[in-house]
């Protein structure tokens, strides 16, 4: 049985920690408000009342402790016990005229994102039932504590006031949940897991608007096809692990080389794909150069092994009115011109530039006379 997790796991995963985390935030945020109506009561000469607040702080204190030690189950009862009691009480201790009941709304939002909608109707009817239940007892019987008109406006503008702030800081929170959730679905969409460059279907997206982008301004482009030497044995010497390590250390110097506004994809396996907007056969044939230097020599660690690499790179200039097909199979024969002269060089397709393979020396004669026997695009 496969223990992996798929990604829709992960976010039902990010989803319930950011419910809980919302939800100790708010543990906090209900304590210091019960401790600023444990004063006003202490103020108003009530101090039964003052000593109901003091016990909903140490509620949320318990239910903060709780939560952080992820006995969630047990937090949420004690969360909920305190609302509908210190709620219900209030209410008809002060009266319906003091807004105390608006606490019980508090509930929605974390019952309306729930992940069974028929629990969270469950809970919504309950909470419509103890509100009713709430008002109809306060009709029925005399308030307990009667306030003056000023303390009682006072009081309800601030149960008002505080209520509002929740609803406003959870719908403020879990839009930003939102917000990071699409910008994780982004990247799954457009980003190799592996890597961390753009995968192959976002890479080809991009490089048709880039293509059209030079083709309206009449920019140079050039494409590079590169592909790690040898990595297959890398697989079967260190195993697959350093063989994803590789590709992920590969990947991070092709990067740190790129210049903004270079498009760099994970092709697939071990070969890249680089779109160069703004930039000329002789600049790419020099950017590609100091990647392919920059892999030779900074090894791949891992696991305590030095894992030696290198790279081999195809370059095609991108000519006017050609093809994104066209251009990659024209790098692409420039990178079998440059595995066939023994790898490690860099190659560029002759008829966009005169065909310079770099690196090493001893094979520069081979891969000029390669290079130029490409077929004509």
């Amino acid at each position: 049985m496969s223990l992996a997790r798929s990604p829709a796991d992960s976010e039902r995963g990010m989803s319930r920690g950011a419910f809980w985390l919302m939800l100790r935030r708010i543990a906090v945020f209900a304590g210091c408000v019960d401790m600023v109506y444990l004063l006003a009561f202490f103020a108003l000469g009530m101090p039964v009342m003052a000593l109901v607040n003091l016990l909903s702080a140490s509620m949320y204190a318990a239910a903060y402790v709780l939560l952080g030690k992820r006995r969630n189950l047990p937090a949420v009862a004690l969360m909920w016990t305190e609302v509908l009691g210190h709620a219900g009480a209030c209410t008809v201790l002060l009266g319906w005229d003091s807004g105390t009941h608006y606490f019980l709304l508090v509930f929605l939002p974390a019952v309306a994102v729930s992940r069974s909608p028929r629990h969270a109707i469950a809970a919504m009817g309950f909470v419509l039932a103890v509100y009713l239940g709430l008002d109809a007892l306060t009709q029925a019987v005399p308030v307990v504590y009667p306030l003056a008109p000023g303390p009682l406006m006072a009081l309800r503008w601030l149960s008002i006031t505080v209520v509002f702030v929740m609803f406003a800081y959870t719908a403020r929170y879990y839009t930003q949940r939102v917000h990071e959730a699409e910008g994780r679905l982004y990247d799954l969409a457009t980003t190799d897991t592996l890597s961390g460059l753009w995968n192959r279907r976002q890479f080809l997206q991009m490089a048709h608007a880039e293509i059209d982008r030079a083709r309206r301004h009449h920019t140079p482009l050039v494409l590079v096809l590169a592909d790690i030497d040898h990595f297959k044995r890398v697989n079967d010497q260190h195993g697959h692990d350093t063989g994803d390590r590789v590709i992920q250390h590969v990947a991070g110097l092709m990067r740190h080389q790129a210049r903004t506004g270079d498009l760099i994809g994970r092709w697939g396996g071990e070969e890249f794909v680089m779109l160069l907007p703004m930039t000329d056969g002789d600049g790419a044939l020099e950017l590609s150069e100091r990647m392919r230097a920059s892999v030779e020599q900074i090894a791949c660690q891992h696991g305590g092994v030095t894992v030696p690499v290198t790279m081999s790179l195809g370059v095609c200039e991108v000519l006017p009115g050609q093809s994104l097909d066209h251009a990659f199979k024209n790098a692409d024969a420039a990178l079998y011109t440059a595995k066939n002269a023994g790898r490690n060089q860099v190659c560029v397709a002759p008829l966009a530039l005169p065909a310079r393979p770099t690196a090493p020396q001893a094979a520069r004669s081979t891969v000029e006379a390669q290079a130029h026997a490409l077929p004509a695009a």
